[in-house]
């Protein structure tokens, strides 16, 4: 086994690391210039926080296969709060149609690596937390750390929770398990074990297997594990989400001191080639540009939002998706939607999406309680719509839920 470092930031410029050995691990804290001196000859993991990683598990059509990380984040855009440019998407196994999918800010990954890098730490690879917890078949996966729980479900599934929100977010998840867990891990303190009791449901009691492993000892069983335990016929191996355009870089300084020479005079003559065709494309690449320009700002004046594809194309699917063309389409939808909410008091509308391949409507609404949410979604089910609960929160003495509407 190669030797291997799991690192987390603990303040400025100082780091929590775990060195893993094949006879044993060494826990120790220190800044970059310890953890430079352990690093050498040794494979850097970077621990992200789980609340900062969103994981998914998405299915595909056979013709996506290969260009799977150009098409994924738009076919997610309308799930997702940020906006897809403003998101980095790193892709895990592909089995069965379906890969298991991690997203980060931009932003916030372009920090990270600008920290380590000012610190002269070189990190190989960067995973989210929640992908270390270890997972077995059929088996739910919870670490507690004070008021902090982490939970993995699955390969990619999982999410990291308030003490206070446990007990409502675990049961939403039972709620859509298919299959239902037969055990739940719990890595706690003996002293955490009635406390955690308390706030899980009756069904989940009863699958309850206790360790008082604390996080580095979970995290390094779950790094080890390596995916070795199987689920629906794939390997769980945590994704790294240096992918892409945060994907490592080669030794250029060093090849190219080997090869400067070589290089030149191929550069040369490869200049002097593309030069002779280079003023002929150019003149079609500006009038291609222009036309194509034009088409955009056309498509922009209608639809200022959102990725730009085929203007035509989808202008063509919006107008149509109005009109109805397509299922019920978007007018009739929203306006059997609307007399419902219009009946619920202090339920109030945050958010809408419309989904038009699907003919579907998303909705995020605020209502003065559980209750309310429940007796608008009856409401709707009475029209003759479908409507599903795909998650609700609370919020100071409201609750905010996000209901899925089909016609």
């Amino acid at each position: 086994m190669n030797a291997t470092i799991l690192i987390k930031p603990c303040g400025v410029g100082n780091y929590q690391c775990l060195q893993l050995g094949e006879t044993g691990h060494e826990h120790f804290v220190g800044d970059s210039e310890r953890l430079a001196d352990a690093a050498e000859n040794t494979t850097l993991v970077y621990i992200a926080p789980a609340e900062a990683i969103t994981l998914r598990t998405v299915h595909f059509d056979n013709h996506e296969k290969k260009i799977l990380q150009k098409t994924l984040p738009y076919s997610l855009e309308e799930d997702l709060v940020d906006d897809v440019e403003d998101l980095h998407f790193a892709l895990g196994a592909i089995a069965n149609n379906t890969v298991l999918l991690t997203i980060v800010n931009r932003q916030l990954l372009s920090q990270w690596l600008e920290d380590l890098e000012q610190q002269g730490v070189e990190i190989q690879q960067l995973v989210s937390e929640l992908q270390l917890l270890p997972v077995a078949n059929n088996s739910w996966s919870l670490l507690v750390e004070n008021d902090r729980w982490l939970l993995r479900s699955a390969g990619s599934e999982g999410f990291a929770m308030e003490a206070d929100s446990a007990s409502l977010a675990l049961q939403l998840l039972l709620d859509q398990a298919d299959p239902l867990p037969e055990q739940l891990r719990v890595y706690c303190q003996q002293d955490q074990q009635p406390s955690i009791l308390s706030r899980l449901s009756e069904m989940l009691r009863g699958m309850v297997e206790w360790s008082d492993d604390d996080y580095w000892q979970v995290v390094a069983d779950g790094y080890l594990q390596n995916g070795q335990n199987k689920q629906n016929g794939q390997q769980f191996i945590p994704i790294n989400l240096l992918q892409g355009d945060y994907a490592l870089s080669l030794p250029w300084r060093k090849w190219w001191k080997r090869w400067q020479i070589a290089a030149m005079l191929l550069l040369s003559a490869t200049v002097l080639q593309l030069g002779v065709t280079f003023g002929e494309m150019e003149v079609l690449e500006s009038d291609n540009l222009e036309l194509r320009v034009a088409i955009e700002r056309s498509y922009r004046s209608v639809v200022p939002k959102g990725a730009v594809m085929d203007p035509e194309r989808q202008l063509r699917r919006k107008v149509n998706a109005l009109k109805g063309s397509s299922g019920e389409g978007f007018v009739t939808l929203f306006d059997r939607i609307g007399k419902v909410l219009a009946k619920t008091e202090g339920l109030s509308l945050q958010s809408l999406n419309y989904t038009e391949k699907q003919a579907e409507i998303r909705l995020t609404v605020l209502a003065n309680d559980f209750d309310s949410v429940e007796t608008v979604r009856a409401n709707l089910e009475e029209l003759g719509l479908i409507a599903e609960l795909t998650g609700s929160s609370i919020e100071g003495s409201k609750t905010r839920a996000r209901l899925r509407i089909k016609g």
